[in-house]
């Protein structure tokens, strides 16, 4: 999804570390998982995956996951529904909309438990829902944005026609930033570790309900039902090293972050990158833990899209998630 990111330029597969303690696999001996994000090049989201890596999670497995960098933020689902890649990460829309639409692909597991999506603006600038007609606003012709956007016009009793919405081919924050927009559309963990390391103070914001978004998971890991149907016993072994990955990365936040800016290192400073992963990490376990899925996540999300005529069903829960891997 499109919430925006400090663009890295760095593309290409992470490397394996060495597992703990543990005599490493002869690589053809591992199993191969080709891991396809959501995103074009390399951010602190990614900490869990590189972790698996470098810590030998994967390895332990038997796995060897490779990263895969798709060419727009459209396409992750795609490459999984034809088979070019194993396990996805995506938005939660993303889901919905391709179930709505007969693609093949279900969420695996959670990345995030909440919705931390909304509206910002430059420090000091007043920011609500009664002031945003005439305004300029950056959005992403990503699922996420299209979704989100109706439920903040509705909120504020506008139509697209009472805002200038601009879309923004890179980081709508330093758009914002350098006064082209009065608006950003983003996500607190990624725009505000920017605005706070450039300005030194916090963006004003309005976030989830307080911008009229439902208050829904944004990011999840997603597999084509026919892959799971033919390789479950892999896929169960990548959530596995996944989660533990995940434990690793939120217990040890700074060490993390410092793995990931020396292998990613134009994918933003070590500031950055550990700032926006804390603000990450703490949406991640929710009540039920990492990964698991109710169908209070998933089912406000389809109604909300439907209720503001993006699909025209809600479907079964079962369509949307399954939480086979984490038994």
């Amino acid at each position: 999804m499109t919430y925006t990111r400090m663009i890295s330029a760095t593309v290409g597969l992470l490397a394996l570390g060495a597992a703990f303690g543990a005599a490493p696999a002869a690589a053809a001996d591992l199993t191969t998982v080709r891991f396809v994000y959501d995103w074009p090049s390399a951010d602190f989201e990614l900490i869990p995956t590189l972790v698996g890596q470098q810590k030998g999670f994967y390895e332990a497995e038997g796995l060897k996951v490779d990263v895969i960098f798709p060419p727009d933020s459209q396409t992750t689902a795609r490459l999984l529904a034809v088979g070019q890649a194993e396990i996805g990460f995506e938005a939660t829309t993303d889901v919905v909309f391709g179930a709505s639409q007969g693609i093949p692909i279900t969420s695996i597991g959670l990345y995030t438990k909440s919705n931390n999506w909304g509206l910002f603006g430059r420090p000091g600038e007043p920011l609500s829902l009664d002031n945003l007609k005439g305004k300029s606003i950056a959005i992403y012709t990503d699922s996420w944005t299209k979704a989100m956007m109706p439920f903040v016009l509705k909120a504020a009793k506008l139509t697209e026609d009472d805002v200038k919405l601009i879309i923004a081919q890179d980081s709508d924050t330093n758009l914002l930033l350098a006064g082209k927009i009065d608006i950003a559309t983003n996500t607190e963990n990624y725009l505000v570790p920017q605005v706070q390391e450039t300005l030194k103070k916090d963006p004003t914001a309005l976030v989830g309900k307080a911008a009229g978004a439902p208050d829904v998971p944004v990011w999840t890991y997603t597999a084509s039902t026919d892959y799971l149907a033919a390789h479950g016993d892999v896929a169960k072994k990548w959530m596995r090293a996944t989660i533990k990955a995940t434990e690793w990365a939120v217990e040890h936040p700074d060490e993390a972050a410092d793995m990931f800016t020396k292998a990613y290192p134009e994918g933003g400073s070590l500031a950055y990158n550990v700032s926006g992963w804390k603000l990450t990490a703490a949406l991640m376990k929710g009540d039920t833990g990492y990964m698991m899925q109710e169908d209070k996540n998933w089912l406000p999300i389809a109604q909300a899209l439907k209720d503001t005529d993006q699909i025209k069903d809600v479907l079964p829960a079962s369509k949307y998630y399954t939480n086979e891997l984490l038994k």
